[in-house]
Order: C-alpha cells, then structure tokens, then sequence
C-alpha cells in the first residue's frame, strides 16, 4: 500500500483538475493535467467537497468464496491446541505446519491448502510476525536405493539422576529406516557393538549396506589423531563386512541432515514430552518410539509414507532383489 502523503498528493492533483475544468473545457484540462475524460468524470461523481473523497480506496474485497468459514477455524484451533504441548524447558510447542495440515486432511476432511491454514493459524495466534533471515541454500542428497548410505551420528540426552546417557542413531537416507540405542556412555566398544547390531537390523529388513557416513568424532576415526596408527574398530568392523567408510567434510553438517534431522524429531516427538526417573524406563520406552517411528509415523518426504512403506513399495517396484 502507498505511503499516506502520496495519497494526499494525489488527491490534490485531482482537486485541481476539477476546479480547471470549471474555467475550461474538460478535454483542455484533461489534457492539462494528463487525465482522461472516463478518469475526469469517476472523480467528479466522486467528489463530496471534501479531500478525503478524491484519495484511493482500499481494494480489499469484503468476502472472498474461499475463505476460512467459522467451523474451520474451530476445527484448527481444536486440534493445534490439542497438538500443543510444554516441554520440560518450559517452551510452548506444537506439530509442524505441513505434520498440521496432513493430520487435518486425513483425519478431519480438511481441504483448504497449506497457505490457507497458515493464515488461519496467524489469525488464532499461533504464528507472531515472521523474522525475516538469510538461510543457507543447501543442496539435498537422496539416495536411489535403500543401503546406499547409513548416516551415523550421536546424541548427548539429558542426564536422570546424576547419570548421562548418549543416543546412537543410524538413519538409511533412502527409506528413513531408523535402528537407535541409548548407551550410558561413548566409546570405541560401545560403537562397534551399535555398528554391528545396526547391521543386522538392516539385514532383517532385507537392506544390505553398501556404505556408513559418520563424523570426524574419535569414536568413529582415528583421522584426527595422526599420533595413533593403529586402524580403528570401528573402520576394521566395516573393512571386515566390504562396507565404505566415509567422513563428512570438517564444518559441514549438513551433510548429516537426515541424522540430525531425526534428532530434532526425537526431542520434538519423545525426549521433550516424556519425563522419566530411571534411566531402564527410559530406554524401554524409547525403543517402543523407534518401532513407532518406522512402522507407524509418516514422514513428509517419503510422500507420507512409513520408512517400512517406503521399503515395502520399494521392493514391490524393482525386478530384481535389491539386498
């Protein structure tokens, strides 16, 4: 919308092709002024004696066909609130827009789009104004076929009475296959034993691992250590089963996207909403998440598929086997 003082400037402009066109044919002031005749005659219809009626009305329709009805308002706010929860930090969160929207569509007969839920859901007061923020333009990485490439990484959790514990994850960048533990603390034992249950995890679900990406952490590589020269545990495990080895470029995590993606989900959707006194409970109930997460949580960009739907549709599409 124009600034308040070129409306008014406008609006004199036009005053003053009217009183012209009292002292001088409308043509000779149209031309004057560089107005038409059918722009002459909608002022003058329009004019009241009062500046105000010569400036520029808003060209906001009063209602729109399309727009949200009251019920579907309801309906949002209903759910979004529902979804809503306080971590244990004391933040107010709440399911992703496009998780939102897919929950509304199959569940509730939602058929506004995207955009129209998002305006719907700055209207109820879930959205403040947007903080405008240059991002990085990353490149993503898929994989053609499941086992291409296992992202490896680890997650520091919250200690439970004093003691700290540290998630393993390994994420197949094809179906979002997920296998995790929880150990109680980092090391080269406890990694070649996650990297060896990992294995046969994948191999039960019928994904023979062609490569692991991991880090740079002293846990995966000695690469950082040039003053040891024995080989690692963990690179001779996957020299031992043919399986390449690769690092990610030192300050470019991105690379492990899928793996620190499904970190966030995991604060987002399990170590955020639960509050837990032992550290067994713990672990019992995060390996019930993780059949949840492969079996029965839909994932945005597997089309909102399962990662053993994206598998099973896999193996269905391909004339030959896979593993």
């Amino acid at each position: 919308m124009q600034p308040q003082y070129i409306a008014r400037q406008q609006a004199h402009a036009r005053l003053r092709l009217l009183k012209d066109a009292q002292n001088m044919s409308v043509s000779e002031a149209c031309r004057k002024h560089g107005y038409s005749r059918t722009c002459y005659y909608k002022w003058a219809k329009r004019y009241d004696g009062s500046l105000q009626s010569l400036m520029d009305r808003s060209r906001k329709p009063h209602s729109h066909p399309q727009q949200l009805s009251a019920d579907e308002h309801a309906l949002i706010n209903r759910v979004a609130r529902a979804k809503s929860y306080t971590d244990k930090h004391g933040r107010k969160r709440t399911l992703g827009l496009y998780r939102l929207h897919w929950l509304l569509r199959v569940f509730h007969g939602f058929t506004r789009s995207v955009h129209g839920l998002y305006k719907a859901l700055k209207r109820l007061g879930f959205y403040g104004p947007a903080k405008r923020r240059r991002r990085r333009k990353y490149q993503r990485y898929e994989r053609p076929w499941p086992g291409a490439n296992i992202q490896i990484d680890i997650k520091y959790l919250d200690p439970i009475a004093g003691r700290k514990e540290y998630q393993y994850s390994a994420i197949d960048e094809y179906s979002r296959l997920l296998y995790a533990r929880i150990y109680n603390h980092i090391s080269v034992h406890n990694t070649k034993r996650f990297l060896g249950d990992a294995l046969d995890f994948f191999e039960k679900h019928r994904v023979r691992v062609r490569q692991v990406q991991t880090d740079h952490g002293s846990e995966f590589t000695y690469a950082m250590l040039p003053h040891v020269v024995c080989q690692h545990p963990f690179e001779q495990a996957l020299q031992d089963q043919a399986i390449v080895h690769k690092l990610t470029p030192i300050g470019k995590p991105h690379l492990q996207g899928k793996v620190e993606r499904l970190h966030r989900i995991a604060d987002e959707e399990f170590h955020d909403r639960r509050h837990f006194r032992s550290c067994p409970q713990r672990r019992r109930a995060f390996a019930a998440w993780v059949t949840y997460y492969n079996h029965r949580r839909p994932h945005g960009s597997l089309n909102w598929n399962t990662p053993v739907q994206q598998l099973q549709h896999y193996c269905q599409t391909q004339s030959v086997n896979y593993v």
